[in-house]
C-alpha cells in the first residue's frame, strides 16, 4: 500500500460516504441494543450536508487517505475548529477530531495514525496547540490509539434516556 494523506475540498465529500456507512455499522456493533444507531443511508444524508457545511464555512478540515491514484479513499478524518471557551485557556481556536474512519480491509496498517499525524500537522501550522476526539467507550483499539497518540481522559460523557 502506497498511502497519501491529502487535505480534502468539498469535492471530496460525495467520495467518502461508504466510509461512514461503514463506521455507522461498527458503531451500531459496539452499541448493540443500549444505544438508537441511525440507519447507514439516514445517517450519511445528515452527515454528509454537515460536512459540506463546515468545510464551506471553514470550521472544518478534511483529511483524506487513498492508496495510490485511487478515487475512492481508504480513510478519512474530519476535525472540527472552535472558539475559545469561557472555563478552559485552550487558545483562540481549538480542535475536535469529529470522524476518523478507515475501511476495513485497510484496519491496522497505520492509516488512522496518518490521518491523525495528517491533522496534527495542519493545526500545528495553524497555531492550534489543543485538540479531542471523542470516542464509544467499548471501541478498545480505538482508545488504546488515541492514548499513543497523547490523547489523556478530558471529559467523561453520560448518556441516558428520560424515561
Amino acid at each position: 500500500m502506497a498511502i497519501s494523506v491529502t487535505i480534502g475540498t468539498e469535492r471530496d465529500v460525495e467520495y467518502l460516504a461508504s466510509l461512514w456507512m461503514l463506521l455507522v455499522e461498527h458503531h451500531r456493533r459496539l452499541v448493540g441494543d443500549r444505544w438508537p444507531v441511525r440507519p447507514a443511508e439516514q445517517a450519511w444524508d445528515l452527515r454528509q450536508a454537515q460536512y459540506r457545511r463546515w468545510l464551506s464555512d471553514r470550521t472544518g478540515l478534511l483529511f483524506v487517505a487513498r492508496d495510490g491514484d485511487l478515487a475512492s479513499p481508504v480513510g478519512y478524518a474530519f476535525c472540527l475548529l472552535s472558539g475559545p471557551g469561557p472555563t478552559f485557556d485552550f487558545g483562540e481556536t481549538r480542535a475536535e477530531v469529529d470522524s476518523l474512519v478507515v475501511a476495513d480491509t485497510a484496519r491496522g496498517a497505520g492509516i488512522g495514525t496518518l490521518l491523525l499525524d495528517a491533522c496534527r500537522a495542519e493545526l500545528r501550522r495553524r497555531g492550534i496547540r489543543y485538540w479531542s476526539i471523542g470516542v464509544i467507550d467499548a471501541n478498545e483499539r480505538a482508545v488504546a490509539l488515541y492514548e499513543r497518540l497523547g490523547f489523556r481522559p478530558y471529559v467523561r460523557s453520560l448518556m441516558g434516556t428520560t424515561d
